[in-house]
């Protein structure tokens, strides 16, 4: 079996038309941007996994300009949503990418949760996803397996941040844990680059393909960071590589007199 190539692309926070700007990013330039660069460093042909906050306020045309760029760009793609997001709308309006919860590929079984929690920015686990994850990872029994989610389960040392981990981060760790081959967790969320530990499991979140947050704050702060994204490689024989890239060509640059999003 061959090495499966993954591109995460996350917290894309996409507005109802192009001109949409987070911290003084357009954000779907920087989408732009992003994939464009995955083209260039020889990634264009990945598969890509958006991990939530595709759109900046649950806009139905947020997730139109995202069908419509990744059909035009031809990408084959697997999604989850994120607390900016509203699922029923992306359902609905990514209408040529369905939403796939258990993804197999190349002996790889991937399994994307949702960890968002309605009217609140940070994370959590219903009773129904736990039983879920339970699920899917029986689906993938015998498989090594990826595991995908919004928000992070650890802390990443930024106060105002760590207060929108998962809350009840180890009723899912022990699901998780008790699987035996899960590999890896990749978040969004804390728009940033951040490799841990969560008890056995290692856990890689990923800057976002917009603004980054300052790493080490103790409130909202934005970092002069450019757009970037996660690649992954899954071997066959189970193990993974991965790594993360900033854009060296993106032109704009963020407000960081920005005080919220």
């Amino acid at each position: 079996m061959s090495t499966v190539r993954i591109t995460q692309i996350t917290d894309l926070h996409l507005g109802s038309d192009k001109s949409e700007t987070l911290g003084g990013v357009t954000t779907f330039e920087s989408f732009q941007s992003v994939l464009r660069a995955t083209e260039a460093q020889g990634r264009g042909d990945n598969l890509l996994l958006l991990t939530g906050d595709l759109a900046g306020h649950c806009q139905p045309e947020a997730y139109q300009l995202l069908n419509q760029a990744l059909t035009a760009a031809e990408k084959q793609a697997i999604w989850l949503p994120g607390n900016h997001d509203d699922l029923e709308a992306m359902k609905s309006n990514l209408s040529d990418y369905p939403y796939l919860r258990v993804f197999e590929t190349g002996g790889w079984g991937i399994l994307l949760l949702d960890s968002s929690k309605p009217n609140s920015p940070g994370g959590h686990f219903s009773d129904q996803e736990l039983l879920f994850a339970q699920q899917g990872l029986e689906q993938l029994a015998g498989k090594p397996v990826l595991v995908a989610m919004h928000h992070s389960p650890v802390l990443v040392d930024s106060a105002w941040i760590d207060r929108q981990q998962i809350d009840n981060q180890q009723k899912i760790y022990q699901i998780l844990e008790a699987h035996g081959s899960v590999k890896a967790v990749v978040t969004g969320h804390v728009h940033q680059h951040h490799d841990s530990l969560w008890g056995e499991i290692p856990v890689y979140s990923t800057p976002s393909s917009c603004v980054q947050f300052e790493k080490h704050s103790v409130d909202f702060a934005l970092s002069d960071h450019p757009p970037g994204y996660r690649w992954l490689d899954l071997h066959s024989d189970g193990s993974l590589q991965t790594g993360v890239e900033f854009l060296t060509d993106f032109a704009q640059r963020c407000d960081k007199n920005c005080v919220g999003y």
